[in-house]
Order: structure tokens, then sequence, then C-alpha cells
């Protein structure tokens, strides 16, 4: 029973240490693994046979064959800390330096020493913190997933500056730092710009820059049309009087006519079309 409990809280993985720490010896391993019932996964990490490898078997097994310390790391750490939607093709997991061991297949081991505040485990399961996993999947799928988790209320400015401190020869560091630094202002003009740039290119005419509707200041105005453009930076709601505030705003806004779109930063970069077609198409509606 208990180990039927302990294969299913663990997607159906289990090192040789958890088996050993309900009962099985070596020997009934083998014979399980010899019977079929159990097959051999990664260095004393067994997989039961009778379930679908799931991603989150797939990324568990993966980290516990490097090492019953290591962490999962990265975009892996990402994927389940629901940060990115899409799970890895190659699981990325932090060893402590000095790990004695081969390479695992699919696996990308980085050895680095990581601070006792950004390991936290999830599941009997170790990985680094949201902090320190948006830096290091920021540092290679870009700053769209700093730009979420910050909108989304999953970690704050002051945290990732702080993780970012910690470690600050790792790989990548210098480009999430210049992500960092954008969004310690807002990311506000810079986005500004790329906004004005995808207009101008897109030729689509007839707006007002930097201008106040209703008391507040909007970002671009189509006056004729009743549209306005709102940017959500990456500090964007950073606390809940900031919240609420927008909420007001927003809802005065809409109540005397106004039509309001907003985009982010991951949107002005990553899919800059949606961006010019979303416009238009709201042009289009209040014409």
């Amino acid at each position: 029973m208990i180990l039927r409990e302990l294969l299913a809280s663990h997607d159906g993985v289990i090192t040789l240490g958890q088996a050993e720490s309900v009962g099985l010896n070596r020997s009934a391993v083998q014979r399980r693994v010899a019977a079929g019932e159990w097959r051999r996964v990664g260095r004393g990490v067994y997989f039961v046979a009778d379930r679908e490898v799931s991603t989150r078997a797939r990324l568990r097994a993966a980290c516990w064959s490097v090492g019953s310390h290591a962490a999962l790391s990265g975009t892996s750490a990402a994927w389940w800390h629901r940060l990115v939607d899409e799970p890895p093709t190659v699981v990325t997991v932090t060893a402590r330096r000095g790990r004695h061991g081969g390479a695992v297949t699919a696996v990308t081991v980085v050895h680095r020493d990581l601070d006792v505040v950004d390991v936290v485990e999830r599941s009997d399961l170790l990985m680094t913190g949201v902090p320190l996993t948006v830096l290091d999947t920021a540092a290679v799928t870009g700053m769209g997933v700093l730009d979420s988790a910050l909108l989304r209320g999953r970690v704050s400015l002051e945290q990732l500056l702080a993780a970012h401190a910690r470690y600050p020869g790792r790989r990548g560091s210098k480009v999430t730092g210049d992500m960092l630094r954008r969004a310690h202002s807002g990311a506000r003009s810079e986005a500004e710009r790329l906004l004005v740039g995808l207009l101008r290119r897109a030729a689509i005419g007839g707006w007002v820059a930097n201008r106040e509707v209703c008391g507040f200041p909007v970002d671009i105005v189509f006056d004729t049309d009743r549209v306005l453009v709102e940017i959500d930076g990456m500090a964007f709601h950073s606390d809940a009087l900031a919240f609420q505030h927008d909420r007001t705003r927003q809802n005065i806004l809409v109540a005397n006519g106004w039509t309001i779109l907003r985009f982010t930063w991951a949107d002005l970069t990553q899919r800059p079309q949606y961006v010019v077609s979303q416009i238009r198409s709201a042009l289009a509606r209040n014409r």
C-alpha cells in the first residue's frame, strides 16, 4: 500500500533509495525489473511499466538520474511552475559543483551551487524557485516570460533583482541584467518607441502619443475612432493600490465611450503582427 501510494505521488517514478525506504532491497527491485514490472530509466531510477510516461514523470526521472540533491531548473522548472506552457525537449537540471557522475541522456546539467533561498520542493522534487527560474528561462527564451511573470504577480521585481545579484557570473547574466534594467524603469519609453515604430511601418495614422483622456495619461490615442492603446510594462500592477487605480481608470474610460487595447512587452517584441491586426480591427469596428 505504501509503495503504491509512493509511486502514485511520484508520477510512477521511484529511486532505489526510495524503494529501500519502504522495505524493498536491491534484489527485490531487480526482480521487478526482470519481471517487466519496472524498467530502469536512469542511474538508480525506475519507472513502473504499466503507466504512460507523462511530462512530469520525464522531468522527475531526469532530475533524480542526475542525483538526489539535483534541482530541476531553467525551462524545465518554468514548465513545472506553470510559467510556460510548452514542456522542454531537453531537461535542464542544476547540480552542485564537483558532482560525480556521467552525462544523462537528453539532460543538460548546470553545475552551480544554489543558495538555499533559491531551492524549493514541489511534490518531493527539488527545483529552482520562481525568481531564479524566471531569470534562467528569460536568458534562453527572451523577455516574454519575465514580463508575464511580473504581470501575473508570480514574482516581484525586487525578488528578481535579488536573485540576479546572488549569481553575478551565471550564464545569461548580462542578458537578464539588461532586461531587469528595462523592467526597473517600467520599460515605458522603449516599449512606446516600439509601438510607434509598428504603427508607422504599418502606415496606421490618425493617432497622437502621450495625451490625457478623461484626466488620465494614455500612450496612444485615436481621437476620431475613440480607440486607446495602452502598454502594460514589466513593472505594471506591482501592488494592490496600482491594480485598483488601473481598474478605476479603465472603467471611467470605457464609460466615456473609449475602446481600450492593452499590449505587453512580449506582444510588441514577439508578435508585432498580432498588435497591428488588433489595432486595425478595433479601428474598423469603430468607424
